[in-house]
């Protein structure tokens, strides 16, 4: 079995998350792909994360293909979210399976930064994200062989495969502050994950009471 890995605060998960993943999916025929908030993130500081049950709430909500399962393994974990700790954890339940660690562009271009990182690549794929333009490969390209020692012919190299896509226009960052200065984010994000975020007063939907 083929096994996406899906990580990221999703604070809020937005149709950008899910289109990304839903490409992925179908160009990797993947047969399941766990989408993992994360606990405590490392790469980045975030001062209004959303609790834990309310971010795995809106993940439910915004992957619903069956192949997609909303995963606690980071949650679960007492210490922080590193992804080395996932992956190892992942061989064990599913030790047949190949694994599929799907990153966006930003997170590889620090990729080398990682905990463990060179572990990451001998135990899955790392599959990026990338905007879809020649020199935005050309980019990962360079980073994979100047940085890992990794050549990248085309799209794959040992163990790293780049997915061109057109980039999605906002992120969860542009949401909350959307949110906070009371615009609409109708379009961006699902209407059953608006309404639960209004009647959880996230992201500044409160301060409008």
């Amino acid at each position: 079995m083929k096994i996406g890995i899906f990580g990221g605060t999703f604070n809020p998960p937005h149709k950008g998350h899910a289109r990304m993943i839903e490409k992925l999916a179908a160009e990797l025929e993947l047969d399941k792909v766990l989408i993992i908030p994360n606990k405590v993130p490392t790469h980045k500081r975030c001062d209004d994360l959303a609790d834990n049950q309310d971010r795995l709430n809106m993940c439910r909500m915004a992957f619903r293909d069956p192949k997609f399962e909303v995963s606690t393994v980071e949650m679960d974990r007492e210490s922080d979210s590193y992804t080395i700790y996932t992956v190892d954890e992942l061989i064990k339940k599913y030790p047949n399976d190949k694994l599929y660690l799907i990153i966006g562009s930003d997170m590889f271009l620090i990729f080398h930064k990682w905990y463990k990182h060179r572990e990451i690549l001998e135990k899955c794929t790392v599959c990026v994200a990338s905007r879809n333009t020649e020199d935005s490969v050309k980019v990962l390209r360079a980073y994979a062989f100047e940085r890992l020692g990794i050549y990248i012919n085309g799209l794959d190299g040992k163990n790293i495969h780049i997915s061109p896509m057109d980039a999605y226009i906002i992120s969860s960052g542009e949401i909350r502050d959307m949110i906070s200065k009371g615009k609409s984010v109708y379009g961006y994000v699902e209407p059953e994950i608006i309404e639960y975020m209004e009647s959880r007063g996230l992201y500044g939907y409160a301060k409008k009471r």
